[in-house]
């Protein structure tokens, strides 16, 4: 009967370490904003070069952050598939690509030639704590249209979004309120480059 107890006891004990010891392996996200922009039937003839976006590099990192009692921290068991810069920098280029304003909107690898630069740096990116521990998102970036022959600045804006992170699941609530932010700054940037450039 002793033997018994003394076996079931071990591999209770057994099995209680085995949990313990089973690391959580860290999951990849993608930013994917749902996007629908108004299409134009009619283009102009510029093309417009998407420049690699700018950020500090405290931001140039595929780490979720998050910002609580005033520092940054990653997310343990979260990441970007993609740098936010990088990301954000494809998905500016095709957003504006489809809605079809431009004669062409090329990234800033391509060799095509071009007449405007669009220049984005990344301000903000990150989740930010209130004291409440609720929390919310915040994307900012700022852009500038540059006229490349002439080097003139045509406009200059800063745009940003804050959202509420209602899904308190980890990293997946968080990356839902970043889509839905960086949908907002996409959207904002699609109609204030439309009339910087009629």
């Amino acid at each position: 009967m002793k033997q018994m107890i003394l076996a079931i006891f071990t591999l209770i004990l057994l099995s209680g370490c085995s949990v313990k010891e089973t690391p959580l392996k860290p999951y990849s996200y993608t930013l994917e904003p749902m996007l629908k922009l108004e299409r134009f039937s009619n283009n102009s003839k510029d093309v417009l070069k998407v420049a690699y976006i700018d950020a500090p590099s405290g931001l140039n990192t595929r780490s979720i952050l998050y910002k609580k009692d005033g520092a940054m921290q990653p997310y343990k068991y979260g990441t970007w598939s993609e740098t936010p810069s990088l990301k954000l920098q494809h998905l500016i280029t095709e957003a504006l690509m489809d809605q079809h304003h431009f004669g062409s909107v090329i990234s800033g690898t391509s060799m095509a030639s071009n007449n405007l630069v669009l220049e984005p740096v990344l301000q903000n990116f990150e989740e930010v704590f209130r004291e409440d521990d609720s929390s919310y998102v915040h994307v900012s970036l700022r852009f500038r249209v540059v006229e490349i022959k002439s080097g003139e600045v045509l406009g200059s804006v800063k745009l940003s979004s804050k959202k509420e992170v209602t899904n308190t699941n980890g990293a997946e609530g968080v990356v839902e309120a970043f889509n839905a932010a960086t949908a907002d700054v996409i959207k904002s940037l699609s109609l204030w480059i439309n009339e910087v450039r009629k």
